[in-house]
């Protein structure tokens, strides 16, 4: 390309870029309160893709990201009014259906379980049944029915395999520690822990079973007595977060850049930064349907006995009672090129941003 060519496409450039921001400011944006799984870490990804990039603004939209840090059931943040939208795991969709709290889960985030157990990458144990008469560590209390299910998924419990469970935190180091030392020669948690672990210097692997890992871990869930008032609202969001989880598969480090610039402390290692990225986009927010988000109300059956069997919920419930598709064909009302377009920009003006 000559001198005169790159110009062109400089301003070209500058142009779109300029379009983009006018647009955003021309338009008077709509705020959608949300209530994320963690709003700390790059992990969940497409929430920062999507406000860096612009996909949200594009919508109308300005997201408004609620604390995670509080021990309120999120459900109760879509009761009281305060969130529009929330991130809930598969228990806490159950366990609201259950107690007749009238929800509805709209889109599937996460289409894979973010929740494991993992051993060190050199251990000598290879799956679960080699799990006996030792201690699982654990990142928090609600890692126990993570344990649980897996075991579960191979007909036995802690009980019978002479197993004992510890909270030791969602510290890296401090888990990274535990393992290293013996304290623990295994660890309940999330693909966070997880990543908070190999970051200070420790590999791990899972030995949880593929079957059990087939789980809408995080899906999204709104309050179904004003789901038709704020539908426009709910379409924007969710398209949105469609384009930045796509844009994700299209460029890892383009996401990567952009989440650096809201938590440049999972970054202060490129290396450590970008696989908590990777996990995210080619794990659990991979889309494993036809459509991002799209439902599954077989797997919300299949996934429901262990909860049963633990007391998670007293009985099974029909999936068609908190599953709502009507948004999905909204969510997915764009196109790569539409995704590109945004990605292409920010990269062009940010060079400097850019991880290597």
């Amino acid at each position: 390309m000559n001198i005169g060519s790159r110009l062109a496409a400089g301003a070209a450039s500058a142009a779109l870029v300029f379009g983009l921001a006018t647009l955003g400011q021309a338009q008077e944006l709509k705020t959608v309160n949300f209530m994320s799984s963690n709003d700390s870490t790059c992990s969940v990804y497409p929430q920062f893709v999507g406000q860096v990039l612009g996909f949200f603004e594009d919508e109308g939209i300005q997201l408004n990201m609620l604390s995670t840090s509080t021990t309120v059931p999120y459900v109760a943040f879509l009761q009281n009014g305060d969130a529009d939208i929330a991130m809930l795991d598969s228990a806490q969709v159950l366990q609201a259906a259950e107690s007749n709290l009238p929800i509805k889960v709209v889109y599937e985030a996460y289409q894979h379980a973010p929740d494991g157990i993992y051993v060190l990458v050199d251990s000598p144990i290879k799956s679960l049944s080699d799990l006996k008469d030792m201690v699982i560590g654990m990142a928090s209390d609600r890692d126990q029915i993570t344990t649980v299910i897996a075991l579960d998924s191979i007909g036995s419990t802690l009980e019978e395999r002479g197993l004992t469970t510890v909270v030791v935190g969602d510290s890296g180091p401090v888990m990274a520690n535990a393992l290293q030392s013996g304290q623990i020669v295994a660890f309940a948690g999330s693909s966070t822990d997880k990543a908070g672990i190999e970051a200070a210097g420790v590999m791990t692997r899972s030995i949880t079973p593929a079957a059990v890992l087939r789980n809408p871990g995080n899906s999204f869930a709104v309050w179904g007595p004003t789901m038709e008032e704020k539908r426009p609202l709910i379409e924007g969001f969710l398209r949105g977060w469609a384009k930045a989880q796509h844009s994700g598969v299209l460029d890892d480090k383009i996401a990567g850049s952009t989440c650096k610039t809201k938590i440049p402390e999972q970054f202060e290692n490129d290396e450590h930064g970008m696989n908590i990225i990777r996990n995210g986009v080619y794990v659990n927010q991979l889309r494993r349907t036809k459509d991002f988000g799209e439902l599954q109300p077989d797997v919300w059956k299949a996934i429901q006995r262990p909860y049963v069997k633990q007391g998670e919920i007293k009985a099974e419930i029909d999936p068609s009672v908190f599953l709502d598709s009507s948004f999905i064909a909204a969510a997915n009302d764009f196109t790569t090129d539409d995704v590109k377009k945004n990605m292409n920009a920010w990269a062009e003006a940010h060079p400097d941003l850019l991880i290597p």
